[in-house]
């Protein structure tokens, strides 16, 4: 499949989903590599371990990619781990999709480094992705006053 017939069929395909293979690293801890598939895949000298996960790619808001989640099962793999080792150094990368032929399409776009974890009573992790705020952050972030400064003020 051609980028384009990839885009389509996960934006206007309806009930067709391709599978994604995803990427979790932090660079202590190392890679975990899966893929949404009752298999196991080989992509670039990477096996990517058959996992049940759904994938919500970033939608464009204002010219902007904002969000998305990956819900994945921590049963039988190390994505706690993984989690509990990270920091702002951890990142998900979609790294493809798995089209219903068995070939493999490289998508580059979707790599996520901000976000929020969280797991539930199913032993499901759930990451919330959130864009790089740093350009919306004060500097300083704090205003000296007479209250908090009171030697200076």
């Amino acid at each position: 499949m051609t980028q384009n017939e990839v885009f389509n069929a996960l934006h206007r395909g309806g009930a067709f989903s391709l599978p994604y293979l995803i990427k979790m690293y932090h660079p202590t801890y190392g890679a975990l590599y899966f893929v949404n598939n009752n298999e196991d895949v080989i992509y670039n000298g990477n096996t990517y371990h058959a996992s049940n996960f759904k994938y919500t790619r970033p939608q464009t808001i204002g010219g902007v990619l904002k969000n998305g989640i990956l819900e994945i099962t921590a049963i039988d793999n190390e994505v706690i781990d993984i989690i509990e080792e990270s920091d702002e150094l951890f990142e998900v990368t979609a790294v493809g999709v798995l089209d219903k032929a068995g070939s493999i399409t490289a998508i580059k776009t979707f790599k996520h480094q901000y976000g929020t974890a969280v797991t539930d009573e199913q032993m499901k992790v759930i990451i919330s992705f959130t864009n790089d705020d740093r350009l919306e952050m004060t500097f300083p972030p704090y205003v000296f006053d007479a209250d908090n400064n009171r030697g200076n003020a």
